[in-house]
Order: structure tokens, then sequence, then C-alpha cells
């Protein structure tokens, strides 16, 4: 591998970065401690997931997969993420249209920007 350098990042280009750089880094600690806790908190944190699914699924997913790949991941071995409440939305609630993801919809806006 040969890093390219270019010199400083823009601050609010390193903040787009840093969103998916924490969220990696929590990934990477997870599977040092091989605390399920901590996957859970990172995918939870990627602004992509967190988007489309609600804490309930992401908790009932990562369990999943992480049965699924048990084979691949023996740092979890008997290990299991902790029951937690559910928060419920009442049915009748009008939920607001997000885009999908954030970091897509700042770069549209400062495309429409800098036509205008």
């Amino acid at each position: 591998m040969h890093p390219t350098v270019i010199g400083a990042l823009p601050v609010q280009c390193a903040a787009l970065n840093m969103t998916n750089v924490l969220v990696q880094g929590l990934t990477v600690e997870a599977s040092f401690t091989g605390d399920p806790e901590l996957v859970m908190q990172a995918i939870a944190l990627d602004p992509l997931t967190a988007s489309v699914l609600t804490l309930d699924k992401i908790r009932k997913m990562v369990a999943e997969m992480l049965e699924a790949e048990a084979g691949h991941l023996p740092q979890f071995a008997g290990k299991t993420l902790r029951s937690v409440p559910s928060i419920r939305v009442p049915v009748d609630v009008k939920r607001q249209g997000v885009p999908v993801d954030p970091a897509l919809a700042i770069a549209n806006r400062f495309g429409t920007l800098a036509k205008a």
C-alpha cells in the first residue's frame, strides 16, 4: 500500500469522513474485545443503517449476524446482546421523510449551491 497525501482536508470534509471513521474504529474495538454491544453500537451509528432501521431492528439484525458468523468470530463465543426495552412508535404518528444518506444530501446541496 502506498498512501497518497493531499494535505489537510477542509473541516466540513473531515467531518463527513469522521462519521464513518468513528464507526470503523468502534468496529475494530469490538473485534478486539469480543463485546457484542460494541458491534451493536457501531452498526447503530452507521448513517445508512440508522436511516433505514429502528434500534430494535438493528439489535435483532446484529444478533442474527453474530449467530450466523459465529464460526468466523470466536471472540464472541458464548456472548450475546443484552436485553433492552423497545421504544414503540404509535401507528398514527406521521413519519417524516429523510435522505437515505446524510452525506449524499449534503453533497447534493453543495452541488446545487455551486450551480447558483
